[in-house]
C-alpha cells in the first residue's frame, strides 16, 4: 500500500485504505476505482488516497492507532464543534475515554514508527488535525518520559486545543485569501475562548486548558495571546506548539497544498527552531521519519523507488524498493537497496511514483 495524489489516480486502481465521510465508510479498502468514484472523491475535496499495486506489493503501512479509534476521536471532535451551543454539550467523560484509548493503543506498540494515515478533506481538516495533534503529542510526551497521568492531561489538551475556533465566524476560518489585521486578531482569540471552555469542563485539569491558551505562544516571546517566553509556557503547550505546526504543514489547506514530511521537518528545524523549545523539538524529530514507509523517493543515481522499511536510529537511510531506472523506464524486476549498507546511495527528494 502506498499514498498517491488523487490527480494521478486512474480507473482500475485498487483502493488500499477505506475512505470515510462523517464516520461512515464511503469506499471500502479493495474497491476498484472508477471514473465516477474518482470524481466523487475530487468533489469531496480529497487530494490523496492509498492504493495497492505492484509497486507497493506486500508493503504494510501501519498507523499508530486503530482506524476505529481514530474515527471515534474525529467524530467526537466534530460533534463537539459542530453542535456546540453550551458547555454541557461537550462530554468530559467521552474525551477522557477517547484519550485513554489512544494512549493505551500507543503503549502497546513495541517500536513507535509514526505513519499518520488519515485522509483529510479541507472541510474535515480541523477535526482530523486535532486527533493527529493529540496522537503526536502523546508520543512526544512518551519520548520526554512523562507519566501516564501527565500523558492523559497532555492528550486531552491536545485533542481540544482548537476547540475555541467554534467561537470564530466560519467565513474567517475558511477564508482563502489573506486575512485582514482585524480578522487575524479575531482568530487569535480562539486560544482564550478555548481555555475558557475547557477550564469549565468537569474532571479536566487546568494544565489541559492551558494547552488551548498557550499553543500559539513561542519560546522567543513572539507568540500569542500573551507573548510568554521560555518556561513561562507550560511544557504541554510547548509540545503541542510543535505537533500543531507539523500537522498543519503536512495537511492540505484551503489556501495551500501540504508539504512532505521531510520538508516539514526541515521547516521546523531551520526556520521555526528559534521559536520552539529545543528539547521538545529534538524529541519530536526522533519519532518522525523524514521518509515514511510508502513514500516515493528519487535517489542521487536518478533512480526512483518507494520506502519499504525504516532503519532504527538511521531515519534518513531506509530500505528502498527501486522501481524506475534513471532514464524513467520501469525496471523489469524491482530490486531492494538498504541505504544503511549501500553508502553510495542518497535520497535527493520525495517524488510521486505515477
Amino acid at each position: 500500500m502506498r499514498q498517491i495524489k488523487l490527480s494521478n489516480c486512474q480507473p482500475g486502481m485498487i483502493l488500499g485504505k477505506a475512505i470515510f465521510n462523517d464516520n461512515t465508510v464511503l469506499l471500502e479498502a479493495g474497491t476498484i476505482l472508477t471514473k465516477s468514484y474518482i470524481k466523487r472523491l475530487q468533489d469531496m475535496g480529497i487530494t490523496d488516497i492509498y492504493i495497492e499495486d505492484d509497486i507497493s506489493k506486500g508493503l504494510v503501512v501501519r498507523d499508530v492507532v486503530s482506524e476505529a479509534t481514530r474515527q471515534e476521536a474525529i467524530a467526537f471532535v466534530k460533534k463537539s464543534m459542530d453542535n456546540f451551543a453550551s458547555i454541557e454539550l461537550i462530554s468530559s467523560k467521552e474525551v477522557i475515554e477517547i484519550v485513554s484509548k489512544i494512549l493505551d493503543e500507543i503503549l502497546t506498540l513495541d517500536d513507535i514508527i509514526v505513519n499518520l494515515m488519515d485522509i483529510k478533506t479541507c472541510d474535515s481538516y480541523t477535526f482530523a488535525h486535532c486527533v493527529n495533534v493529540c496522537i503526536l503529542s502523546i508520543i512526544t510526551g512518551l519520548k520526554l518520559k512523562l507519566n501516564n497521568e501527565q500523558l492523559k492531561e497532555l492528550g486531552i489538551g491536545a485533542l481540544l486545543h482548537d476547540i475555541g475556533k467554534i467561537m470564530i465566524p466560519t467565513d474567517i476560518l475558511l477564508k482563502k485569501s489573506a486575512l485582514s489585521t482585524q480578522e487575524y486578531d479575531n482568530i487569535k482569540q480562539h486560544t482564550i475562548y478555548g481555555y475558557n471552555i475547557i477550564k469549565k469542563l468537569p474532571n479536566i485539569n487546568e494544565t489541559s486548558a492551558r494547552v488551548a491558551l498557550e499553543h500559539h505562544e513561542r519560546f522567543n516571546g513572539k507568540g500569542y495571546p500573551y507573548g510568554l517566553v521560555n518556561n513561562e509556557i507550560h511544557l504541554f503547550s510547548r509540545i503541542v506548539a510543535v505537533t500543531d505546526i507539523f500537522d498543519a504543514l503536512t495537511s492540505n489547506r484551503i489556501y495551500r497544498e501540504r508539504i512532505s514530511t521531510n520538508q516539514a521537518i526541515e521547516y521546523l528545524t531551520v526556520i521555526a527552531a528559534p521559536t520552539l523549545d529545543s528539547t521538545v523539538l529534538n524529541c519530536f524529530i526522533e519519532i518522525i521519519p523524514p521518509f515514511p514507509v510508502g513514500t516515493g523517493v528519487i535517489l542521487n543515481t536518478g533512480e526512483k523507488g518507494v520506502v519499504i522499511r525504516l532503519n532504527k536510529n538511521l531515519p534518513t537511510r531506509p530500505v528502498i524498493r527501486l522501481v524506475f531506472n534513471s532514464d524513467g523506464s520501469k525496471k523489469e524486476v524491482y530490486n531492494e537497496v538498504d541505504l544503511k549498507e549501500a553508502l553510495n546511495y542518497t535520497i535527493i527528494n520525495n517524488v510521486e511514483l505515477a
